[in-house]
């Protein structure tokens, strides 16, 4: 499928704040504050989307609400790119509102992750854009301390550029700790860093394709749907969200592997041509085991490449992805690399 790619951000530029899901937002205007300063520091403009501060229950408004203000900014011919606040479990909600025709004629970049997962895909599918995997307002530029260098770096490289990526390095340090929003623990100290080991093959190999995938939590909602791309010849990405029982921990392996037999009996590792895992959240090294031996043995069947402890998802620092554009794995010289520019 050939994709429309946006146009690159450049400083000056309009971005748009939307709450697809979650209702964080309203309970932490401290990270809201701090997220619209950083990406000001970063020379942008800010727009809050007219719902994106609402909290009804456990979303951001009705769905009509969060879905009108996507609507809205992709309209606004002011508005150059749209980040999303938070995630959440709700995104499917806005795809019988969102005005996919409108989004077709206006393409911007769109950036989040978690449950804007559903979101990538739908845009993927049905206005035919390329989106981007990435940072979200709240959880990295929301952040007290600073937006990551690691983050910041690879979010200008993959929407302010007309270029490729090129080769994706892993970060020097990450964490996973979990730091209290809402007891304003986060404004304490910054987070514990941990020296990060590198990139690990669970399966080594080459293979090139199209980028595509999300939280794999969240794009198991549109599976036998409209939206569900066609996976065939793609690097399929793929990370673990946080625990709804424990923050500070990752979705059981239990349900991940669940998820990944939904995955297999979809046909996506049929289609696929390479695999990336992102680093995972509050898991032990027995849980990381269980893990690798379960994603071997649901694609005991495909040979494909498959890198693990890579820079996307629920632990940081993070890359932004862009899922539609070309990319390369290669054991031999331990490379993730992104071939093609994701913008224009």
């Amino acid at each position: 499928m050939q994709i429309t790619k946006p146009s690159a951000l450049q400083r000056g530029d309009t971005v748009g704040l939307v709450s697809p899901s979650g209702g964080i937002a309203q309970l932490v205007p401290h990270r809201v504050a701090q997220g619209e300063k950083m990406l000001q520091e970063m020379g942008f403009k800010t727009l809050i989307g007219t719902n994106a501060l609402k909290k009804t229950g456990y979303t951001a408004g009705t769905p009509e609400e969060r879905a009108s203000d996507i609507n809205e900014l992709f309209a606004n011919t002011e508005v150059k790119a749209i980040i999303c606040f938070i995630g959440g479990f709700h995104s499917n909600q806005l795809l019988k509102h969102l005005d996919f025709d409108l989004i077709k004629r206006n393409p911007k970049m769109f950036c989040g992750f978690s449950d804007a997962s559903v979101l990538h895909f739908a845009l993927y599918t049905k206005a035919q854009l390329g989106t981007f995997y990435g940072p979200a307002v709240l959880t990295h530029f929301g952040e007290p301390f600073k937006l990551d260098p690691y983050t910041c770096e690879y979010f200008e490289r993959a929407t302010m550029q007309s270029k490729a990526i090129g080769k994706v390095s892993a970060s020097q340090e990450w964490t996973d700790e979990f730091l209290d929003w809402f007891k304003k623990a986060d404004l304490e100290r910054p987070r514990h860093m941990f020296k990060n080991t590198g990139y690990k093959w669970l399966r080594k190999g080459v293979a090139e394709g199209l980028a595509i995938g999300g939280c794999i939590t969240s794009i198991i909602h549109l599976r036998g749907t409209e939206y569900w791309p066609d996976f065939s010849g793609s690097i399929f990405f793929w990370e673990i969200p946080e625990s709804v029982a424990d923050l500070s921990k990752g979705e059981p392996v239990s349900c991940i592997d669940a998820h990944l037999t939904d995955l297999e009996l979809s046909g996506v590792f049929r289609q696929c041509s390479g695999m990336i895992v992102g680093r995972t959240k509050g898991y032990t090294d027995q849980d990381v085991e269980q893990l690798e031996r379960i994603i071997l043995e649901r694609t005991c069947d495909f040979d494909f490449p498959i890198l693990m402890n890579v820079n996307i998802g629920h632990a940081d620092p993070i890359i932004t992805l862009p899922l539609g554009v070309r990319v390369r794995l290669d054991s031999s010289q331990n490379l993730f690399e992104i071939l093609e520019s994701s913008v224009l």
